[in-house]
């Protein structure tokens, strides 16, 4: 049983999984007082069928629960704080609240702030550890904002993996050290994990999305769809109560037919075109690569550069006619590219349209200029030492080469001042990125397929500790 002093840390928005493999874990390993709000697609029936544990907390204790009329002076208090996004932009960073009507976005909204003041007032944690993804996770840090109350998400690095940092806001910008000193101690990782990247030895890893048009991989997930299906068919008696917290599919055949039908006729299209490049061109070019979409990484950490069309747009008016534009396609996003959507990208001025499956290393090597509106390319630019424009707000400014945009109608000039840029000495790199990887302690890679191993708990239990430290020191996590 946890010491009556231990620290007392509240999660929101957690599934089941994770509440059992990775944060139930680290309260029993490091004698912590635990509690959790989970994510509001469970209401306490669901979560008891599924064997959850019984000391947990719900948005809705029951998922027919009506929503309340919408309190916009409500909501609007909670603007304006540090780090606080919009309402507006809260409610369009949600992949399933985004596609409510206006109104009932609002209630929803409504609903989740005055819950969370109930739970957080009712389980008085020490801190609120949240998430980056969906309204109530936007909500649940803007409510911590307002009890004053700390507030951390976890965050991962990619290269290298098994790394994380706590961020004290809806971005990664916003991860916070520590430990002082923790540069100088990362500067051999930072010196290791450069060689092995520019050995290829490391690369970012990529989630490739099985082939939808294969007659073996369709059979394979036949299994699989069957039990979409009947879960389909179960869920659907609710769907009225679910469509604040679960994709349309999730509860509607109709919805799970019609997806299906898309992706496959999107990946039949997109098998058509030819045209697309695969190798760097005999031309100087910038670089860009698509962000998967929707995506936290764009959705929520860069939010006023969600509508990628209108990025290459801009990154398209401010090159020099010297200079092709390389669009490259997400390659874990293939299905959701239709015909449309790619022939208005390539008809921007110098727009050439590149291959998923191109090889993005060598394509930043020889890029003159690389865009990145978040991400790990914008990240493996600054490791090979490219001048790079970053859009949101980003860890990666760290790095000696990279720059980010601030006036949009600033962006020729900041264009034509990169392209002039000389590559910054090796040395220099190196302590870019210890810079960028001190705020990261070993944990685990964020794949929760895999079950984090003990060791990699005892990790996060040295995290806590140190974040305990970090606000029993007074420094809050809005510093």
């Amino acid at each position: 049983m946890a010491d009556p002093g231990a620290l007392r840390f509240t999660t929101v928005g957690a599934s089941l999984r994770l509440v059992r493999n990775l944060w139930g874990r680290i309260a029993a390993a490091g004698n912590f007082r635990a509690s959790h709000i989970v994510h509001p697609t469970y209401d306490r029936n669901e979560w008891a069928r599924l064997g959850g544990p019984a000391d947990c907390h719900f948005f809705r204790e029951d998922l027919r629960l009506a929503m309340p009329e919408a309190d916009p002076d409500l909501l609007a208090s909670l603007e304006g704080g540090e780090e606080v996004p919009t309402i507006h932009n809260m409610i369009l960073g949600d992949r399933v609240v985004c596609r409510l009507p206006y109104d009932e976005a609002l209630r929803y909204a409504t609903f989740l702030v005055r819950r969370l003041e109930t739970l957080y007032r009712e389980l008085s944690p020490a801190v609120v550890i949240g998430d980056f993804d969906a309204l109530h996770s936007a909500l649940g840090l803007a409510v911590a904002r307002q009890q004053g109350l700390p507030w951390f998400a976890l965050n991962f690095s990619v290269i290298p993996r098994g790394y994380a940092a706590f961020c004290s806001g809806l971005t990664p910008a916003t991860a916070v050290m520590l430990e002082p000193g923790r540069k100088i101690e990362v500067h051999t990782l930072a010196e290791q994990t450069l060689q092995a990247f520019e050995s290829r030895t490391t690369r970012a890893p990529a989630y490739l999305p099985p082939h939808l048009l294969s007659p073996g991989v369709m059979v394979d997930q036949v299994p699989a769809q069957l039990q979409s299906l009947f879960r389909v068919l179960e869920r659907r008696r609710l769907k009225a109560y679910r469509k604040y917290s679960d994709y349309p599919k999730s509860y509607s055949l109709t919805g799970m037919l019609k997806e299906a039908a898309r992706l496959r006729k999107n990946l039949l299209f997109l098998r058509g075109r030819r045209l697309m490049e695969r190798a760097p061109p005999g031309q100087r070019y910038a670089f860009f690569g698509l962000h998967m979409q929707p995506e936290a990484s764009i959705d929520v950490f860069a939010y006023f550069f969600s509508n990628q069309l209108r990025v290459v747009e801009l990154m398209s008016r401010s090159l020099p006619p010297t200079h092709a534009l390389l669009v490259k396609l997400h390659k874990s996003d293939v299905p959701n590219y239709s015909n449309e959507y790619l022939a208005r990208l390539a008809r921007f001025p110098g727009v050439r349209l590149i291959s998923p499956y191109a090889d993005t290393h060598e394509l930043i090597r020889n890029a003159d200029l690389v865009f990145a509106i978040q991400g790990t390319i914008g990240l493996e630019a600054a490791l090979l030492g490219r001048p790079v424009i970053m859009f949101g707000d980003s860890p990666t400014l760290a790095f000696p080469s990279v720059s980010q945009l601030g006036n949009t109608t600033a962006l020729p000039a900041l264009v034509r001042a990169k392209l002039a840029e000389r590559r910054p000495e090796r040395e220099r790199i190196v302590d870019g990125f210890a810079a960028y990887l001190a705020p990261f302690h070993p944990a685990s890679h964020n794949d929760w397929n895999e079950v984090p191993g003990d060791a990699e708990i005892e990790n996060y239990v040295r995290l806590f500790r140190a974040m305990e430290r970090y606000i029993s020191g007074g420094r809050r996590a809005c510093a």
